[in-house]
């Protein structure tokens, strides 16, 4: 987040963790920004980050001062800019409202259904234990079974899949570092890799449950990205509309040029 891009203070809830020129910075403000934060970026590291975030706050809070204090809300250019902003807002909420009206769950679904298998991709099913060295790798390696694998991950693994048994579900080579990807795509379906594969995570003791060479992703995996895929239809489409029930003049010289009826001429 940029330095410029103010947060809302001057929330007097909570403990105050900072004063900038006598304005109280709370702890709830700083609740409020944490919360933006993933949980796997705050773990074990919340009290330093709580201090970044105070000190951006501090920062933020004097910009607000030095705003008032040179009396910016009141030139013409700021002036401007916010009624440009207030119109780009006001279209995009617009536009969104269109999109999220045409794009209801059931024409997504219907979408989904269509195009499915021009979805599928080779993919692998699979589970990881991430430790911090080969030689921990290894001693897993020789105990572990495709029965026990899930539990000694829970024991084992330092990564974030730990509480899932290191489940990483289904995946596509490119979604990877490709020394993981290597080893997971090579190694047979319900084995485990006899090889641990270091990456710049640490030592991973792969087994692989499943493959599919036409793996079909889920609905509820591709629903963004289909609707995504189908917003600039439905914005093409309402524009067109809206100008066709418009009336519409031009100055001379100032219409758009309509594209040429009927086939280009054939090369000579």
């Amino acid at each position: 987040t940029s330095l410029f891009t103010l947060a809302a203070c001057g929330n007097d809830d909570g403990q105050t963790v900072a004063t900038v020129n006598g304005s109280k910075i709370s702890s709830a403000e700083v609740d409020k920004q944490l919360a933006g934060i993933p949980a796997q970026l705050v773990k074990d590291r919340e009290a330093d980050i709580r201090r970044q975030l105070v000190d951006r706050l501090v920062e933020q809070k004097l910009i607000e001062q030095e705003i008032k204090k040179a009396n910016i809300e009141s030139d013409q250019a700021f002036k401007d800019q916010l009624e440009a902003a207030r119109k780009q807002v006001a279209a995009n909420l617009l536009i969104q409202k269109k999109v999220d009206e045409a794009l209801t769950a059931q024409v997504l679904q219907q979408a989904y259904e269509a195009t499915k298998a021009q979805r599928a991709f080779p993919a692998v099913k699979a589970r990881h234990v991430l430790v911090a060295t080969e030689a921990e790798a290894r001693n897993i390696i020789t105990v572990a079974t495709p029965q026990n694998f899930e539990q000694l991950a829970r024991e084992k693994s330092v990564g974030p899949s730990k509480d899932n048994g290191g489940e990483l579900g289904w995946f596509r080579r490119e979604s990877m570092v490709p020394e993981f990807a290597a080893v997971a795509f090579s190694t047979p379906a319900g084995t485990i890799a006899r090889t641990p594969v270091k990456t710049q995570f640490g030592w991973h003791v792969v087994m692989v449950e499943d493959k599919n060479d036409k793996f079909i992703p889920p609905f509820e995996q591709v629903a963004d990205q289909l609707k995504q895929e189908l917003s600039q239809q439905v914005i093409q489409g309402y524009i067109a509309e809206i100008r066709k029930n418009a009336t519409i003049t031009y100055a001379e010289g100032m219409a758009p040029i309509a594209p040429a009826a009927g086939p280009p001429p054939a090369a000579q």
